[in-house]
C-alpha cells in the first residue's frame, strides 16, 4: 500500500509535466481565492488587483508610449520588462490582464524550482518532495500573483536565479550562469533592495570554481548582464540630471521626499510604528485620518494611538493631538491657503516632527536603536493581516495563518540549523542569507515593516523549514541521503 503511493504521488523528479501541472493547480486555486477575496483596487477590464503603489510601475512606461519619455523615474524599470511590450500591442486593461497571467505561469515554475534548487544543492530527493509539498500548500507568496506590484516578478526571477546557479555547478555550462546573473539582476531591476545579491552570489560563484580547481574567469559571466544593464540606466540618469545613479533616485515617491509626509515618517520610524499610508489602521495614519480628536490630559490618553514610552521631554500626546490637528487643517484647507503660506506650515510641520525624531534619538536611545526594531521586526513576521484577513470568519483564515506561522518558525530554525554553511562559504549558505538579509535589511536598514517585504524571501525559508524537518527527522532515524 505504502509503494502503491508513493508512486501514485510520488512521481519521478524528473516528471516536469507531473510536478508542473500540481503547481499549476495550486497556484491558479489561490490566485483565484486571492482575486475573489482581495481587498485591493481594480479598474474596468482588469481582473486583478492594484495596490497604492502600483501606478508607480505602470506609469512610466505609459507615458514612454505616450510622451516619448520614461517619466517618472524613480522607479527602475525591471516591471516594463514584461508590462512595455504588452501596452504596446493591447490595451491596458488587456496588457494588466496578461501580465498577471505571466506572473501566475512564471509563479507556478519557480515552485517546481523551488524544489529542485533542494534536491540539486542536498542532493536529497526526499528534500525535493518535502519542499514542493510545503511550498505548494503555502498561499503566502501566491499572495501578490493577482496584483501589479513587483513582488510577484520578484519571488519568480530571484528562485529561478539561484536554479540557475546550481545547474552551473552540475556540468559547468556557460550559459546558466549567464541566465543565472540575467534573472538576479532583472530581479534587483524589479527590488533595488536585492543588489548586494550580485556581490554574493559573485563570491560565492569564485569559492566554488577555486574549490573545484577551475579557472575564475567564467566568473565574470555572471556580472555581464547586470554590467550591460545597469551602465545603460546609469548613462541614460546621467544625460537626464548629470548625476551617477546606479540605482534609484529617491527611497520615497517624490511627493513625500518633498514634502512633511518624509519627516512624519522618520518619526513614526523613529520608535518602530508601522508606516502604511495605504492602510488607515497604521500609526502614521493617524495623523491624517480626519477623525474627531478628543484632547485629553495625560501621556497615556486613548485618543493617541502610541505607547507611552515613546515620550520625551519634547513631546507628549498632547503635542501630538496638535501636530495631527496642524496637519487635518492644512490639508483642508490648502487649496484656499497661498503658495508662501502653505511653504510655512509645511516647515512648520516638518520642523515639529524632525525635533521629535532627534529627541526620540538623544533622549530615548534604548527605544530609538533597540525597542523600534524589536516592534519592527515584530511586525513584518507577525502581523499577517495579508493572509488572515482575507477569508474574514473562514476556517481557511485560520489554517493559512496557522500554517504560515509554523512554516515561519520552522525557516528560521532551519536558518539557524544552517549556519555552518554560511561559515563555509557554501554554495548552501544562499538559503539562510537571501531571509536573513530581507528580515534585517527591511526592519533594521529600510526600517519598513509591511509583511509583503518577506515575500521574496519566502520560498527560501520554505527550503530551510524543509531541512529542520528532514534534519529532525534524520537525527531520529537516520536516512541514507541527509547530507
Amino acid at each position: 500500500m505504502k509503494a502503491r503511493i508513493s508512486s501514485l504521488f510520488l512521481k519521478d523528479i524528473s516528471n516536469w509535466k507531473y510536478w508542473l501541472t500540481i503547481a499549476f493547480i495550486s497556484r491558479f486555486i489561490f490566485f483565484i481565492l486571492v482575486n475573489h477575496f482581495r481587498q485591493y483596487n481594480s479598474f474596468p477590464g482588469f481582473w486583478g488587483g492594484l495596490r497604492g503603489d502600483s501606478e508607480g510601475y505602470l506609469i512610466p512606461f505609459e507615458n514612454l508610449i505616450r510622451l516619448g519619455s520614461y517619466t517618472p523615474n524613480y522607479r527602475m524599470p525591471g516591471y516594463g520588462v514584461l508590462y512595455y511590450p504588452l501596452l504596446l500591442l493591447f490595451s491596458k486593461a488587456v496588457a494588466c490582464n496578461i501580465l498577471i497571467c505571466i506572473q501566475l505561469l512564471l509563479s507556478t515554475l519557480s515552485v517546481y524550482a523551488l524544489a529542485l534548487i533542494a534536491k540539486k544543492l542536498f542532493k536529497s530527493t526526499t528534500l525535493f518532495y518535502i519542499t514542493f509539498i510545503l511550498y505548494t500548500c503555502s498561499i503566502f507568496s501566491s499572495l501578490v500573483d493577482p496584483v501589479l506590484i513587483s513582488e510577484s516578478l520578484t519571488t519568480s526571477t530571484l528562485i529561478l536565479s539561484v536554479y540557475f546557479l546550481c545547474c552551473y555547478f552540475n556540468n559547468y555550462k556557460a550559459k546558466e550562469l549567464i541566465f543565472s546573473g540575467s534573472l538576479l539582476t532583472w530581479t534587483v531591476f524589479l527590488r533595488p533592495v536585492f543588489a548586494p545579491l550580485l556581490l554574493l552570489f559573485f563570491v560565492l560563484v569564485v569559492i566554488e570554481l577555486v574549490r573545484s580547481h577551475k579557472k575564475n574567469l567564467p566568473a565574470l559571466l555572471f556580472l555581464v548582464p547586470f554590467t550591460i544593464a545597469d551602465g545603460s540606466w546609469i548613462t541614460s540618469n546621467y544625460i537626464r540630471y548629470k548625476e551617477v545613479i546606479p540605482l534609484t533616485r529617491t527611497v520615497y515617491f517624490p511627493w513625500i521626499e518633498n514634502s512633511y509626509l518624509k519627516p512624519m515618517i522618520t518619526f513614526v520610524q523613529s520608535w518602530g510604528g508601522t508606516i502604511w499610508f495605504v492602510n488607515p489602521s497604521t500609526e502614521i495614519s493617524w495623523f491624517s485620518d480626519n477623525k474627531p480628536c478628543t484632547f485629553k490630559t495625560g501621556a497615556k490618553s486613548d485618543s493617541v494611538p502610541y505607547p507611552s514610552y515613546i515620550y520625551t521631554s519634547q513631546f507628549n500626546a498632547d503635542s501630538l493631538k496638535i501636530l495631527k490637528n496642524t496637519i487635518i487643517h492644512f490639508t483642508s484647507d490648502s487649496s484656499h491657503l497661498s503658495a508662501e503660506v502653505k511653504a510655512e506650515y509645511q516647515k512648520a510641520i516638518s520642523d515639529k516632527f524632525n525635533k521629535y525624531a532627534l529627541s526620540e534619538k538623544t533622549e530615548n536611545k534604548y527605544c530609538y536603536y533597540i525597542k523600534s526594531n524589536e516592534r519592527r521586526l515584530s511586525t513584518m513576521l507577525l502581523n499577517i493581516h495579508t493572509v488572515s484577513k482575507l477569508f474574514i470568519n473562514n476556517y481557511i483564515s485560520r489554517f493559512t495563518a496557522g500554517y504560515y506561522a509554523v512554516l515561519l518558525f520552522l525557516g528560521l530554525l532551519g536558518s539557524l540549523l544552517m549556519f555552518p554553511f554560511i561559515f563555509k562559504a557554501s554554495l548552501k549558505s544562499i538559503l539562510p542569507i537571501i531571509p536573513l538579509y530581507t528580515i534585517f535589511i527591511h526592519a533594521t536598514i529600510i526600517k519598513a515593516n509591511e509583511n509583503r517585504y518577506l515575500i521574496p524571501a519566502w520560498p527560501f525559508l520554505v527550503i530551510c523549514a524543509a531541512y529542520t524537518l528532514y534534519w529532525g527527522y534524520g537525527k531520529l532515524f537516520p536516512v541514507k541521503d541527509l547530507s
